[in-house]
């Protein structure tokens, strides 16, 4: 049976990858390492051994664009790593996403490349070709190219991001992880201008944010209770805020900000007005697109609220530019709304979505434009608004001039708001407005009017002119939503204002009025009449007008005295609700800071542990695997055993047999059928060399008679060969000796000339070879001096230090042989005493023993009864027995007394005696 398969560990494999792709196979490489990785053995790896793994199989994914399989791995080194080393993971994908970018910069580099480097002909760029295939699909050769070579590689990259955001959700080990990559998608989609995959991004940000609350009792999970959690989801929901506003995408801005408003809301840190003021600036813009006036005015309130006492952060300029925002937002809210009785279904459909935006808002309840205007005038609002605009409120509000009112207004709208383009959007509404207030004033004025004379009043510069049928339409749609009281006579073509007393319907914000109207005459009668009552009263009581003064200013006394002591009573209480309340806090905080601890604490411990359990786990697991591997080799070793002795010896061992058998016996099966074929070797090389014998006799009895031949043959060779080298020997010694004394008589002829030079070089140079003879002389006697001096002083050293060692050694010796006679001392006292103990435990027994001897020998004589046995050894007491009573035995133990006071009777078994005892009893 074929040994079980292991998989390597993770540097094998990894080398094993190298080797494929160096040789041109990636994708076999790739197939390893995901198979290794998806293996059990690599769960309980750790992250040094493994990170160069996974950084190799996110590199061939990479390249091959295997986001499936990169998904799985990324998944599995999430799982080994997140108890131990969480950063590793974060540095493997941070590596992976750059690489990705880059492919996909190097794309588009070569998209460009390729679309400059195929214009053959640069004064013809469009070829037929290409202007056929431009019919036929509506296609550029860049569209084209794009979705041939950037798309996919577009594809990959969204892949990545959506998988790494689905495989590090809700884990607070790799939260910090999440929300980088969170980021970076955003960036990604803003970058390359994805708004469809920006949209699903969101919507995946979402859901992971709402299942937050759903797993938070498994292990690892996010907490939002934590400050910091909840910061890290705000500032990336920020960003996807501000990067949606960039693309325009108000849905998501506003599901954005629906996600930051529960975040805030769960946040026990305040947050930071400078992020409350991007909040709120960003509503503006929904509420702008959502063609919501009321409520853009309400945001904008709310943003001015937040930064106009922050000069150190927004300028002047910055500021006033808000200013104008918010008092032309005010003024542009249209006074025309929804009566009681009409559109009352849109108006409750209406209900759900105004509680949204007035909670996104952070308000108790929905802003209504008569607290939006009081707003404006107690927040000091005005007072910043650029001097230009700020007339415009005066003649909205509080000015009644019905006949000039868009006379004088028309200079603002067009020079003021119409060019400048932050406020022109607010144009169009302010003239509605206008209108709304030239009709309520004209309808205290007139009873009836021309319609040609309303259209002469409502003249409005460009590019805010109304026609007539516009005007008409409006006045129309405010009589129909109840704010105009009035009629149109076409075939007068004039409007009429209702003079009805009994109408209930009353306009909240019908600005400066000249006189009140008959409903409201009628609606005040009752209150009219009790002044004029009072009035009178007053003229004809005098004394009980007096008698309520004097009550009055009584009860004023009273009033401003417990309004005094009301006043100490409320502050004493606010002193101590403030300071209940900073106890609560202090409490609070050291409630949070405790739990923080606590937290930490069972963080820290539940990671010991698990670490622990981990490191026994691996111990566990190696400890099987060695084992396993054992095992294997053994049963590999003998099944490679049993097929050598099958091969070699021919010896045929079953897969039954070899489970049951172990190494040794398979080889003394070897050793038995080694023993076998040796003796079989030897009888068949004992025959063999017999025959060979034979064969030799043979073959040198038959060439004995050739030797002798041969041996002359090679005699007479030898003698030719010696004299022919002889005589080529003597002729080249003879040239020689010519040739050496022609040489020495040339020499001869200047060997004067050589003695001479040299005697002249020998006396110059004499002098300078003596000194420099004795300089060496010198040098060496120094030299041997210093070695000499250098010996003593090592060898005096050395006799010091073995001197001092061996006095310690005779010292050592001397407590030694001390300790010795001291202990040999103690031995022998020791011996001595258990020797005296000795003899007086044999004293003793020998007494005993003389006792019990004396004891037995009046039995035999006469037998007593066990009932007077007591009394009559209580009469007559022995005198040895009461002298070995009154003796006491010292230091007697157990073992030397116990063999003799009960002596067992004959049939029994015999006890043990001292040798001691035994001479003395025989």
């Amino acid at each position: 049976m074929a040994p079980p398969y292991h998989q390597p560990r993770p540097e094998v494999v990894l080398r094993r990858a190298e080797e494929l792709i160096n040789v041109g196979q990636p994708v076999t490489a790739l197939d390893t390492l995901y198979e290794a990785l998806t293996s059990k053995r690599l769960r309980n790896a750790n992250a040094a051994s493994t990170e160069p793994f996974i950084r190799k199989f996110a590199e061939l994914c990479v390249e091959q664009r295997r986001g499936k399989q990169l998904k799985d791995g990324l998944m599995q080194y999430r799982n080994i790593v997140q108890h131990t080393s969480p950063e590793s993971l974060g540095a493997v994908v941070e590596t992976m996403l750059e690489n990705i970018t880059q492919r996909v910069t190097e794309a588009q580099r070569n998209v460009e490349q390729s679309a400059v480097g195929s214009i053959e002909d640069l004064d013809e760029a469009e070829t037929p070709e290409n202007m056929i295939l431009s019919l036929v699909s509506g296609e550029q050769n860049r569209d084209r190219a794009d979705r041939a070579v950037v798309t996919p590689w577009l594809k990959f990259l969204w892949e990545a991001y959506r998988n790494l955001l689905d495989i590090l959700r809700n884990n607070v080990r790799f939260e910090t992880l999440y929300q980088r990559i969170s980021n970076k998608a955003i960036d990604f989609c803003r970058t390359y201008e994805r708004k469809t995959e920006f949209h699903r991004l969101c919507e995946l940000l979402r859901n992971h944010l709402q299942t937050i609350a759903k797993y938070a009792h498994q292990q690892n999970s996010v907490n939002l209770s934590n400050p910091e959690t909840v910061q890290l989801f705000l500032d990336t929901h920020f960003h996807q805020l501000n990067t949606a506003t960039e693309m325009e995408l108000w849905q998501e801005c506003f599901f954005a900000i629906e996600d930051i408003h529960s975040l805030i809301q769960q946040s026990k840190r305040p947050i930071k007005p400078q992020a409350m003021a991007n909040y709120f600036e960003k509503l503006t813009r929904i509420m702008y697109v959502a063609k919501n006036p009321l409520f853009l005015a309400a945001a904008w309130h709310r943003y001015y609220n937040f930064i106009h006492r922050q000069t150190k952060i927004f300028t002047e300029e910055q500021l006033q530019s808000v200013a104008n925002n918010v008092l032309l937002s005010t003024l542009a809210v249209p006074i025309i709304k929804s009566s009681s009785r009409v559109l009352s279904t849109a108006a409750k459909e209406n209900k759900h979505r105004t509680q949204r935006f007035t909670n996104l808002l952070f308000l108790s309840s929905a802003p209504t434009r008569v607290s939006l205007i009081s707003d404006l005038v107690g927040n000091d609002v005005l007072a910043r608004v650029s001097p230009e605009l700020r007339p415009l409120y005066d003649l909205v509000e509080e000015q009644f001039h019905p006949l000039s009112i868009c006379k004088k207004l028309s200079p603002v709208l067009s020079e003021q708001i119409a060019t400048n383009d932050d406020v022109s959007k607010y144009g169009t509404l302010l003239c509605n407005v206008i209108l709304t207030r030239l009709l309520q004033q004209l309808s205290q004025v007139y009873t009836s009017v021309q319609l040609d004379f309303i259209f002469r009043l409502a003249r409005f510069p460009a590019p805010y002119t109304m026609s007539a049928a516009e005007i008409e339409r409006f006045i129309m749609h405010g009589a129909r939503r109840g704010e105009f009281q009035l009629r149109i006579d076409h075939q007068s073509r004039s409007a009429v204002f209702d003079t009805d007393p009994f109408d209930s319907s009353q306009s909240l914000s019908n600005g400066a009025q000249l006189q009140a109207s008959p409903s409201d005459l009628m609606r005040s009668q009752l209150s009219s009449l009790a002044i004029c009552l009072s009035n009178a009263q007053r003229v004809a009581c005098p004394e009980f007008v007096a008698e309520k003064h004097a009550q009055k200013a009584a009860a004023v006394t009273t009033a401003l005295q417990a309004m005094a002591e009301e006043h100490r009573m409320a502050n004493a209480r606010k002193l101590v609700i403030d300071r209940r309340k900073e106890i609560i806090e202090n409490a609070l905080a050291r409630k949070e800071r405790t739990e923080t601890r606590e937290r930490m604490i069972r963080i820290q411990r539940e990671q010991e542990m698990e670490r622990e359990r981990l490191a026994e786990e691996q111990r566990r697991r190696e400890a099987e695997r060695i084992q396993k591997e054992r095992d294997a080799i053994q049963r590999a070793e003998a099944k490679k055993l049993a097929e050598s002795i099958k091969l070699k010896a021919g010896l045929n061992v079953s897969i039954d047999e070899l489970e049951t058998m172990d190494t040794s016996r398979l080889l003394e099966m070897q050793v038995e059928q080694i023993e076998k074929e040796k003796q079989d070797m030897q009888s068949r090389v004992k025959v063999l060399g017999r025959r060979m014998d034979h064969a030799e006799r043979a073959c040198r009895q038959n060439e004995r008679p050739l030797l002798e031949d041969d041996y002359e043959k090679q005699k007479k060779a030898d003698s030719e060969n010696y004299a022919s080298a002889r005589k080529a020997q003597l002729e080249q010694s003879r040239e020689k000796h010519q040739s050496d004394l022609a040489q020495k008589k040339r020499f001869q002829r200047m060997f004067d000339d050589f003695n001479a030079v040299r005697t002249q070089l020998d006396e110059g140079r004499s002098a300078a070879l003596a000194a420099e003879r004795k300089r060496v002389r010198d040098e060496l006697t120094e030299a041997r001096d210093a070695r000499i001096a250098e010996y003593r002083l090592m060898r005096a050293e050395k006799d010091a230090a073995e001197a001092k060692e061996r006095a310690e050694r005779e010292e050592r010796e001397a407590r030694e042989e001390k300790a010795k006679a001291a202990k040999a001392a103690e031995l022998a006292q020791l011996r001595e005493e258990l020797a005296a103990q000795r003899a007086r435990d044999d004293e003793a027994l020998s007494r005993r023993l003389e006792r019990e001897a004396e004891a037995k020998a009046p039995a035999k004589t006469k037998y007593v009864l066990p009932s007077r046995r007591q009394g009559t050894e209580s009469a007559s007491p022995s005198p040895v027995a009461s002298s070995a009573r009154s003796t006491p035995v010292p230091n007697a133990t157990p073992a030397t007394v116990t063999p003799t006071e009960s002596p067992r009777p004959a049939d029994g078994p015999k006890r043990y005696v001292p040798p001691s005892l035994r001479r003395k009893m025989q």
